[in-house]
């Protein structure tokens, strides 16, 4: 997930991208990408940091076994082969020469500790639920790597194409904890090469030649945070910063309006949701998460949010995912239509009709600050008054990893398969429920667990009734209330261009010079 959906952001007070005006020649400014986040990234490695930002940054730098293409479907990346010759079983076969950007071989040891280190409590790994089905993982020889899975899961390969960078073994067992942080860096295999990393002052990749794969269009890209969404526009506009994905879709007509910048949008992997801690004071009591659910406008939030760049959510699942799916067929479930009669009985048969007061805290400088002040208007006109409270960015997505102060959250995360064996367990599942997974909600069961396990093994219709079992006790119970699916955007100065869709994991190495 990269999750989207994402998260913490480091503020700069003023543009330290390269200007026009700076000295190189014409050559070395046109293979050079200069590109904003609205986020810092905070760590090289998807272990201690799965968001968009680090994301961004680490599947440039990092190869994975494998990868998804164009359409979503599984391929061959440092992995040139594998086979499954039995539902617990995959075996991979390495290409022969890869290398680290140090000269260094990628060995089978590598490839193998790089996926199973995620189940180490040593490592609390972020991406912890993508790889919970993974019992064993082991080189067999130089170039193969033997996975035995605790349980078959239709979702392992497109789940392991996100969560699988390599990264050399002893180098990992070094840092379990702060492997990808500034001060230890990381060593990847991929189209480019870390040589600069800061916190204040983001992050210099450089063009790999040691990279297995076709050369990268790029020589050198340069990625700072501007979290002030104007100050990045402006930035863009003026050719200060090249690109972004990060516009506001509420703000689109902004720049699509701008004559030296292309800003296009594609169908985002994405779900957005209110999450409900659900074994938090009055949250317990599903009458009081379902009068929630009718007090809130979803129709007025998806217009601030997307200005028209969007669609309203019933199911907890992407829209991509629901497609590859159900096709244009999604079960029928439990709604909630913004009715306030209907929120105000709801709380009546719960322990609180009264009302109550709930402390709410917030990332002050998160594009969701507006869309929570929303919802407490809302929920105010029902006796619900959330008391918000701002927080630094770093602080306040350092506490919700740490799962404290939960309450009501608004969350947008983007996932990066056509697989909801993918988001599932990393809303619901027990596992995710523990600091630093992404069940913010806290519900799950072992009932619910088992069923996830079966989602992951069952194929066809029986498939489809195990997640629409699912996605019916969400519905009924309200620990997510979803809101929306979004187009992503992403903008270019027409320098550039770039084939990026809804499945692209690299996207800095999708951009390229126009007419290269």
């Amino acid at each position: 997930m990269t999750s989207a959906t994402a998260l913490p952001r480091i503020a700069m007070a003023a543009l330290l991208l390269l200007s026009a005006g700076c000295a190189g020649s014409k050559q070395n400014q046109a293979d050079t990408l200069r590109w904003g986040t609205s986020e810092s990234p905070t760590s090289l490695d998807i272990a201690h940091k799965f968001d968009t930002a680090s994301t961004l940054v680490q599947f440039a730098v990092l190869d994975t076994m494998i990868t998804l293409g164009k359409k979503g479907e599984v391929l061959p990346s440092v992995a040139e082969s594998w086979t499954h010759p039995d539902p617990l079983t995959y075996i991979f076969t390495m290409r022969e020469g890869v290398k680290f950007s140090d000269g260094s071989p990628v060995t089978a040891e590598d490839a193998a500790y790089s996926l199973s280190r995620h189940n180490d409590p040593k490592v609390a790994s972020q991406a912890a639920s993508y790889t919970t089905m993974v019992k064993k993982a082991e080189a067999t020889d130089a170039r193969t790597v033997k996975v035995t899975l605790s349980r078959p899961n239709q979702a392992f390969l497109s789940m392991t194409a996100l969560a699988w960078q390599i990264v050399p073994k002893k180098l990992a067992e070094a840092h379990p904890r702060d492997l990808g942080s500034p001060e230890v860096g990381t060593l990847g295999s991929g189209p480019f090469k870390v040589t600069k990393f800061s916190l204040t002052q983001g992050v210099t990749l450089e063009r790999n030649p040691l990279y297995w794969g076709p050369k990268p269009a790029l020589n050198k890209i340069e990625v700072r945070a501007i979290t002030d969404p104007e100050t990045l526009r402006l930035a863009v506009s003026s050719g200060e910063v090249d690109g972004t994905t990060d516009v506001r879709p509420g703000e689109a007509r902004k720049w699509t309006s701008m004559p030296d910048v292309t800003t296009s949008f594609f169908p985002a992997d994405n779900i957005a949701y209110l999450s409900l801690a659900v074994n938090q004071g009055p949250l317990k009591d599903v009458h009081v998460r379902r009068a929630i659910a009718h007090a809130v406008d979803r129709a007025a939030l998806i217009q601030l949010m997307t200005g028209g760049h969007g669609s309203q959510a019933d199911l907890l699942l992407p829209k991509p995912q629901l497609t590859a799916l159900y096709g244009s067929a999604s079960p029928t479930v439990r709604t909630y239509a913004h009715d306030l009669q209907a929120a105000k009985a709801e709380l009546a048969k719960s322990a609180y009709p009264d009302g109550f007061t709930l402390a709410t805290p917030y990332d002050a400088g998160d594009k969701f600050g507006k869309a929570m002040q929303a919802v407490a208007s809302d929920l105010a006109k029902i006796g619900i008054t959330l008391e918000l409270k701002s927080q630094p960015t770093e602080k306040y997505h350092t506490q919700r990893m740490q799962h404290e102060d939960l309450a009501v959250q608004m969350v947008d995360l983007v996932y990066g398969t056509p697989d909801p064996g993918e988001v599932l367990p990393d809303l619901l599942s027990r596992a995710s429920a523990k600091p630093q997974g992404f069940n913010f909600s806290g519900y799950g069961s072992d009932a619910l667990d088992a069923t996830l396990d079966d989602v992951g093994g069952l194929e066809g219709e029986a498939r489809r009734e195990a997640v629409t079992k699912v996605l019916t006790e969400v519905a009924d119970q309200v620990p997510y209330l979803p809101l929306y699916h979004l187009d992503l955007p992403v903008a270019l100065n027409k320098r550039f261009t770039g084939e990026i869709s809804t499945w692209t994991i690299n996207v800095l190495g999708a951009v390229r010079p126009a007419g290269v």
